[in-house]
């Protein structure tokens, strides 16, 4: 019987070193799991903080692409009613002068010169339409002719000195 009791007593400590083994191995197991557990929320915390932040800055750059596209648009009507103002004024110059800016027979002395700068009461708005008239009558424009420049700068020049007041001679030239 000794032996037997040997035996189950070996059969024992045997079992109880698996079941010891294998409470470690779970124990173990165990904060391995919540390590890993706790490493995933961290993660998931840090990619919400992420999302949010991407969410923010791609809300910001949505509003300021569209506070450009506004400004854009703006200054694009702006330009087209410049240039609906200049064929305007350049139809209504062709009425008055039949000859047309190419034709080398008209002669400007029945143009009204003063239509030129009509509606012009400042020295700013004077500079505004003699450079918008330059880029319509320049001899290097198709449509540019000699003649038509040189009554511009003409009245130009005698609008410019109005507006302007006298100057010395000696800055002036």
């Amino acid at each position: 019987m000794d032996q037997a009791y040997a035996m189950v007593d070996d059969a024992v400590n045997a079992i109880s070193k698996w079941h010891f083994k294998k409470m470690a191995d779970d124990q173990s197991g165990d904060r391995s799991y919540s390590d890993k557990l706790s490493e995933l929320r961290r993660q998931q915390k840090r990619l919400d903080f992420e999302r949010q932040e991407f969410l923010r800055e791609k809300a910001f750059e949505e509003k300021r692409l569209e506070r450009e596209k506004r400004i854009f648009d703006m200054e694009w009507k702006m330009l087209e009613e410049g240039w609906r103002s200049l064929a305007a004024e350049r139809e209504q110059l062709e009425r008055t002068h039949p000859g047309g800016p190419g034709d080398e027979e008209s002669d400007l002395k029945g143009v009204a010169v003063s239509m030129f700068f009509t509606g012009v009461k400042n020295i700013r708005s004077l500079k505004k339409r003699y450079k918008d008239l330059i880029k319509i009558y320049h001899p290097d424009n198709v449509a540019g002719d000699t003649k038509v420049l040189q009554v511009i700068n003409q009245e130009y020049e005698s609008l410019r000195e109005r507006l302007e007041g006298p100057r010395s001679s000696v800055f002036h030239n």
